[in-house]
């Protein structure tokens, strides 16, 4: 019998995101941080002093996953929170000013990881049409 799900394009991909988060967290294990904590903290580095929604946003998590996870960056100090100027029910939330050369640390050690293990098989050419396609259809997707 084939393996229906070897040839469904969906399946694939959706196994392929749950491999690529397994390889992510290789990467980031020395830092301390899993990868749902390592996407906050990269919105966090590109646009300091984003509000928990706007984080949520950035990053396609709901307000849930958000409030679970920035509890522990706050406690082991990679995020600070200030208030916010124009609404006292929610916060601005801030990048350690020690943490914003770690974040490059880990973006390189991600980055490391992947072009040695992840995307060996794959030529250059390869890889940046597979990134193509994929940026093509998150674009189609996101609409």
């Amino acid at each position: 019998m084939t393996d229906r799900f070897r040839d469904s394009l969906g399946h694939n991909l959706h196994r392929v995101g749950q491999l690529i988060r397994e390889e992510t967290a290789k990467a980031l294990g020395p830092f301390g941080i899993t990868p749902e904590q390592w996407q906050l903290l990269v919105a966090t580095a590109q646009t300091d002093g984003l509000t928990p929604s706007e984080l949520g946003k950035r990053t396609l998590r709901d307000k849930t996953t958000i409030s679970r996870i920035l509890p522990g960056l706050l406690k082991k100090g990679w995020l600070k929170t200030e208030p916010h100027s124009q609404d006292a029910r929610s916060y601005i939330v801030k990048m350690a000013p020690d943490k914003v050369k770690v974040i490059e640390e880990t973006l390189e050690a991600v980055r490391d990881h992947f072009t040695q293990s992840v995307f060996a098989p794959f030529s250059k050419a390869e890889q940046d049409m597979f990134l193509s396609m994929v940026v093509r259809l998150r674009d189609h997707l996101e609409k």
